[in-house]
């Protein structure tokens, strides 16, 4: 079991998870994420990372009263929330409910967080932060972390920005999924090769080479405070989502 101090309570929870709203997954990570964790979702281009977020926001905090925010630097919201009801996993209701919020689109849009041309990685913090208070956020998805990190010109300074970004989410009791986008021929597990050292947990998804074709799998690489599986575990995206496979194993080949 675990020990898990409730950051707003101050009381130690034995054993509490938040789940990751995917039962293979949950399976793989001794039960769910541990509350208050940054957790890195990294991967290709159409692995599914937005498609984990969803059930993340979506699907886990089912039979809670939990919160839920995302954050998009990227796509629009109706985009995002038309790509993941295709699959089953219903941002539209959850909005309407009240448990699921939303703020962004592509970064040059985000008029809240920008003043035309003077992008500043902290005054989308303090956004964040703002958002979180108010609302009263237990799950906080950011999508992606790839244009946040590119603000900062410095290799220290993305790191002192990230690291504020965690603390931040942290200190206010979040869970929080960063995703972050690699490169099919890299075999890096991040952008800058920083991010995977600042955050409590890192999923992988591949691309994995068999034969002549490629197959997703999924891999828990770091997973601070907890037991976790060490294998690559297959998953397909279907017409009801995500579903990750974890009595399978699988085998790296020669490309992801």
């Amino acid at each position: 079991m675990v020990d898990v101090l409730d950051n707003e309570s101050g009381v130690i929870n034995r054993g509490v998870r938040m789940s990751s709203g995917i039962t293979g997954l949950d399976k793989m990570i001794s039960g769910g994420f541990i509350p208050g964790r940054n957790i890195l979702i990294t991967g290709p281009s159409g692995s599914g990372k937005t498609t984990i977020a969803g059930h993340f926001l979506v699907d886990g905090p089912k039979g809670t009263d939990e919160c839920s925010l995302y954050v998009s630097l990227e796509e629009q919201k109706n985009k995002i929330f038309s790509d993941l009801g295709t699959i089953g996993i219903d941002l539209i209701s959850a909005e309407k409910s009240g448990t699921l919020h939303f703020v962004g689109g592509p970064i040059a849009n985000i008029t809240n967080y920008m003043r035309k041309l003077d992008a500043n990685a902290e005054h989308i913090i303090l956004e964040i932060e703002d958002i979180i208070r108010k609302k009263k956020i237990k799950r906080v998805v950011i999508d992606s972390i790839n244009l946040l990190t590119m603000i900062p010109k410095m290799l220290e300074e993305k790191r002192e920005m990230l690291a504020k970004l965690c603390n931040m989410l942290s200190s206010l009791g979040c869970t929080s999924l960063l995703l972050s986008e690699t490169r099919d021929e890299d075999r890096r597990i991040s952008e800058f090769g920083i991010e995977e050292y600042i955050v409590d947990g890192v999923v992988v998804l591949y691309h994995l080479k068999q034969g002549t074709r490629f197959v997703p799998g999924i891999a828990i690489r770091k997973l601070r405070g907890s037991s976790h599986d060490h294998d690559i575990r297959p998953y397909d995206i279907t017409a009801h989502g995500l579903i990750v496979y974890p009595e399978e194993v699988m085998f790296m080949g020669d490309g992801r």
